[in-house]
């Protein structure tokens, strides 16, 4: 490990060195955000949903990730595969036709399911009222440019912790592998997107096509389903069987979910973070804030992989 670290600095270039840098002076900045988080003043509503409501909430936002999401992906994928020969951008075109029929779905749903899809934010200080306003309209009102970024500090010094967390726990269970004690470590790779994006030309139409399932498509669906529906069916079912921590345990089975979903090990500590601490946000700020802040680190993560490939993926 130290010499593959020693390796990755000597082909530092100034841009990985600014990633560096920056990252760190970030992190700085979202410790303080963490703690200014902390003594954020509010009191969390009361559910509005009956359980039976909640219930089919949470399978409707299951459904539309693994049922609606992929078979659309699949479908347009083979469709422009079939006239034109199959290829990345085609797989990646299909995502967005996917992730916004999931977007969809999820929409259509909290239209015709009620308290279904949950825009507003239920974690109102005493001074905050929204009173008469749509769900929709209580998370424009709630969006500012200091919650977020405020909350964007604080998701992304977790993401940088996390990240800490999982090397320290791979270089251990390297260790004790390499002394017989334990059976071989999951593997340590990049995920399948961070190997596309690295391997795509900057200014092709690919790319383009990435930019937009990453830091629009995805963004978009993913919120709307882990934080717009799945979380609060699950704070309203956790509620009779954990009074007073419904709130944490079900943000903590967002984040696990929402994690597993990635499918990806090496990240699996950093999602489960973001998973999360985005269901507190949500509960803060409004879904609007998660999803432009989900934007936003995405569209973090995809400049840096271009422009310091080597520093984004020590």
């Amino acid at each position: 490990m130290p010499s593959e670290l020693a390796q990755s600095l000597e082909a530092f270039g100034p841009w990985d060195w600014a990633c560096v840098g920056l990252s760190i002076a970030t992190a700085l900045a979202g410790a303080y955000a963490l703690k200014c988080w902390h003594n954020l003043p509010g009191t969390d509503a009361e559910p509005t949903a009956t359980a039976t409501e909640a219930t089919a909430a949470f399978f409707a936002a299951i459904g539309a990730f693994i049922i609606v999401f992929p078979v659309v992906t699949q479908l347009v994928t083979s469709r422009f595969a079939g006239l034109f020969g199959a290829s990345q951008t085609h797989l990646f075109i299909g995502a967005c036709a996917g992730q916004l029929s999931a977007a969809v779905a999820i929409l259509a749903t909290g239209k015709f399911l009620p308290h279904s899809l949950h825009w507003a934010p239920s974690l109102l200080p005493a001074d905050e009222q929204f009173a008469g306003l749509s769900e929709f309209r209580q998370a424009v009102r709630a969006w500012s440019f200091p919650r977020w970024i405020l909350s964007f500090l604080a998701i992304f010094t977790l993401g940088v912790v996390g990240t800490i967390l999982w090397k320290l726990f791979y270089l251990s269970w390297n260790q004790l592998y390499l002394a017989g004690w334990a059976g071989s470590p999951p593997a340590d790779e990049l995920q399948d997107i961070v190997q596309v994006v690295m391997r795509t030309e900057f200014w092709s139409l690919k790319f383009v096509i990435i930019t937009l399932a990453v830091a629009i498509g995805a963004p978009i669906m993913e919120e709307l389903v882990f934080r717009g529906m799945l979380y609060p069916s699950l704070k309203r079912l956790c509620q009779p069987f954990s009074p007073g921590w419904s709130r944490l345990l079900a943000a903590i089975l967002t984040g696990m979910v929402f994690s597993t979903a990635h499918t990806c090990a090496s990240a699996a500590i950093p999602l489960f973070a973001f998973g999360a601490f985005m269901c507190l946000i949500r509960d803060r700020f409004g879904l609007l804030t998660c999803i432009s802040i989900h934007a936003s680190f995405n569209l973090w993560n995809l400049v840096w992989l271009k422009l310091a490939p080597n520093a984004s993926n020590l």
